[in-house]
């Protein structure tokens, strides 16, 4: 596995509340709190690093004590950070509120990143965005950003992945130009979003996007699995029976587990039974990132849910 990959998007610092109790709307609830590095490619970032995957992170950081930790934290795993953005303030930050259950309530998110990469500052770093076989973006990034990034992974022959992030966000790619995407990782409702006009058919919502030059698209369906979708046909993956404890995360694994796969020239099949595998271990703890996770216990993992 020599392929690298470089993550463009957004870091954050991530505060979860978990309520005590079913939460009620405009009031104050009862909740304790957790604190970890967060942000879709940060997410996933760090679990390539552990998976022993070449890795870069081009984002943006405040010039604050949290903006020296992740440094320092992502420093420690070989994450290279030096084409990275410092903007004078504070880093992005992600707050979330969750059930007793571990689904997500509602969240909101301050981020940076959208102003700090700036076309200029990505055409500063052409020779460096280059120098990676795969490139993975998110939705953080101003609408003309990844328009660029789509265009220049097209020119140089680049393999491109977009996760979409949220509904809000995703919307952003109904204008673009899609021509040469090689993956998009919707939800449901992200899906719906993502077409100039309402497309009311999920089976047509897919195939505008695959006219529009996108060639794989992994549609997340939470506890129903997920579904690779390609032109000539699709992949359907069920879920095991787990317990959640928190859900945030666990998509950004997901994809953290089918790019080990992916580079690793593994099936369509196994690659997603690794995505699922890390996000099964994601939905059952407290956080985003599991820090025991290698390469060899993925793979022991894998075949412990899906005994095919």
């Amino acid at each position: 596995m020599s392929k690298s990959v470089l993550c463009i998007g957004a870091t954050l610092v991530d505060e979860l509340y978990f309520c005590e109790g079913n939460i009620v709307a405009q009031s104050s609830n009862p909740a304790h709190k957790a604190t970890c590095i967060g942000g879709v490619v940060s997410n996933i970032v760090q679990h390539l690093a552990l998976l022993e995957v070449k890795v870069g992170l081009l984002t943006a950081l405040g010039s604050d004590a949290d903006g020296e930790y992740i440094r320092a934290s992502f420093g420690q795993l070989g994450i290279d950070l030096s084409q990275a953005v410092t903007m004078d303030g504070s880093t992005g930050k992600y707050v979330s509120i969750l059930n007793p259950d571990g689904n997500l309530y509602v969240a909101v998110c301050q981020d940076i990143s959208d102003v700090a990469i700036s076309i200029p500052v990505l055409e500063a770093r052409a020779n460096y965005i280059k120098g990676f076989e795969v490139l993975l973006i998110d939705t953080n990034l101003a609408t003309s950003t990844i328009q660029w990034l789509i265009d220049f992974a097209r020119t140089n022959h680049q393999t491109l992945i977009i996760e979409p992030v949220s509904v809000p966000k995703a919307a952003k790619l109904a204008s673009l130009n899609l021509h040469g995407v090689y993956l998009i990782t919707p939800n449901q409702e992200e899906l719906q979003v993502m077409h100039p006009l309402a497309i009311p058919q999920e089976q047509e919502q897919l195939d505008a996007l695959q006219q529009r030059g996108v060639s794989h698209i992994w549609l997340r369906k939470g506890s129903h699995g997920s579904v690779m979708h390609q032109a000539e046909n699709s992949i359907t993956l069920g879920v095991s029976p787990i317990t959640i404890v928190d859900s945030t995360g666990a998509g950004d694994a997901a994809l953290a587990g089918w790019l080990l796969g992916f580079l690793q020239n593994e099936d369509e099949q196994t690659c997603l039974q690794l995505g699922h595998t890390l996000a099964f271990e994601i939905l059952q703890q407290k956080g985003t990132i599991d820090a025991t996770i290698t390469k060899e216990k993925l793979y022991t993992l894998k075949s412990i849910y899906y005994h095919d």
